[in-house]
């Protein structure tokens, strides 16, 4: 998947045994994955292997911070400093061999350095992720407010049982302190008898059963 931003979010995590794993990145931001590990967690069409017995773990965090899942599963490989001295020669697809010769003139040295630069050096905006699981957008267009109604509104149709009309009275929140009871009924009828409310809630919910299904394929949202 295509990546634009020019810089990762960075850690440095620990194993169980207190040593410090390498340090790695994120192209999205850490939310982002918690919003797909809650989803995964109330999925009725499983997930992938790889993220372990999700009855397991209750809390995100802990899930995140064990070395088989959660930050492993997202990070992108370890990255070697950009320029190094080298005693083996590795190869890979941006990796190119050059021969300098350090007591020649640096002048044309750094000219040529810079011409061969400006004629390979690949552009940040064509960077690809290589995470093992990958968000489907790019990171400015999840939104997460949107994906946290759709999952509340699937726990409480779903699971709940709450009928669409209780889903929409439940949605308004507490009586405001100017509203008199009977304001406060009348409201809630003209709510519960809203037609395309009710059918916002049914949107809702095959929204969020259709993020349940690209998450046992391996992607969010």
């Amino acid at each position: 998947m295509k990546y634009v931003r020019r810089t990762a979010f960075t850690y440095v995590k620990k194993n169980p045994d207190g040593t410090k794993r390498p340090r790695r990145g994120l192209f999205w931001m850490k939310k982002i994955y918690k919003e797909w590990f809650e989803y995964a967690k109330l999925s009725s069409y499983g997930v992938p292997e790889e993220f372990g017995n999700l009855e397991d773990f209750d809390d995100f965090e802990v899930w995140w911070d064990h070395p088989d899942y959660g930050f492993e599963l997202f990070c992108e490989p370890e990255q070697r400093e950009p320029l190094e001295v080298v005693k083996e020669i590795d190869e890979g697809k941006h990796i190119k061999h050059l021969r300098i010769d350090l007591t020649g003139d640096p002048a044309k040295i750094k000219l040529n350095f810079k011409r061969f630069l400006d004629k390979n050096l690949v552009p940040n905006d064509k960077l690809v992720s290589h995470a093992r699981f990958q968000p489907s957008k790019p990171q400015a267009r999840i939104k997460i407010p949107p994906l946290q109604r759709y999952r509340e509104t699937y726990i409480q149709r779903e699971m709940l049982g709450m009928s669409r009309g209780d889903v929409i009275e439940k949605r308004m929140g507490p009586q405001p302190p100017y509203q008199s009871r009977e304001e406060r009924k009348i409201e809630i009828h003209d709510y519960r008898k809203d037609s395309e409310r009710l059918r916002s809630v049914s949107r809702e919910v095959q929204k969020a059963k259709q993020i349940m299904k690209n998450i046992k394929k391996g992607t969010f949202p």
